[in-house]
């Protein structure tokens, strides 16, 4: 095998969790008296650091974001934290990666304590050796640090190591942190080979299946 470590990008890899995000999204803008973009537009919450969506998708200063994301972490913690569903084929894939003996870990921008709290929800927990996500800072704009946390907890050398990601967030993220970078198109940042262009990515997966190909060959 390739990589004795793989770190999975949470919202659009091993999840999908449109429909709680959206809806708090949603809500939120209401309450504060704001214009709901359109689907598209609101695509743009999954994946980012909440408060650049906030600022880049509705247009808002940095202070009202600021206040945004107050509100959205309410309602989200409440209430949109567990309308996720787990993308078919991916517990399968972990159990085979956990089998195989190639330590599991996961690297998000969203809140750790919100990661941990859905993914043992789920049942998804005691598949990963490490859970790392966002402290509570608002003003996060890149993971790379997070994906280098979660290389230092798995105790893994960065060469065994590959960030398995659907979004530029997460191609970045691996750069920064001296990684490789595996994209997949089945979440809410790339779609097309095109979406790809200026990123150095080692395998693209168009499915599960083909992402289970590359890294248990």
């Amino acid at each position: 095998m390739k990589y004795k470590t793989v770190l999975f990008d949470f919202d659009g890899t091993l999840v999908d969790s449109s429909r709680g995000i959206l809806h708090c999204a949603q809500k939120t803008l209401t309450d504060m008296g704001q214009d709901v973009p359109g689907r598209e537009m609101m695509k743009k919450f999954i994946g980012p650091p909440l408060k650049l969506s906030f600022v880049n998708a509705c247009g808002m200063s940095d202070e009202m974001a600021t206040e945004a994301v107050r509100i959205y972490r309410e309602r989200y913690a409440g209430e949109g934290m567990f309308e996720v569903d787990v993308y078919p084929g991916m517990c399968e894939l972990l159990d085979k990666l956990n089998g195989a003996g190639v330590v599991c870990a996961v690297a998000s921008v969203k809140r750790e304590e919100i990661v941990r709290k859905t993914l043992t929800h789920l049942g998804l927990a005691n598949k990963f050796a490490a859970i790392c996500g966002a402290s509570g800072d608002i003003n996060i704009t890149t993971k790379g640090h997070i994906v280098s946390e979660a290389v230092a907890r798995t105790d893994s050398k960065k060469e065994d190591c590959i960030l398995v990601g659907d979004s530029d967030y997460d191609a970045v993220g691996a750069q920064e942190a001296g990684i490789d970078f595996c994209a997949v198109l089945w979440g809410f940042g790339f779609e097309t080979m095109q979406d790809l262009k200026g990123f150095t990515c080692r395998y693209v997966a168009q499915d599960i299946k083909a992402l289970e190909k590359f890294l248990l060959q």
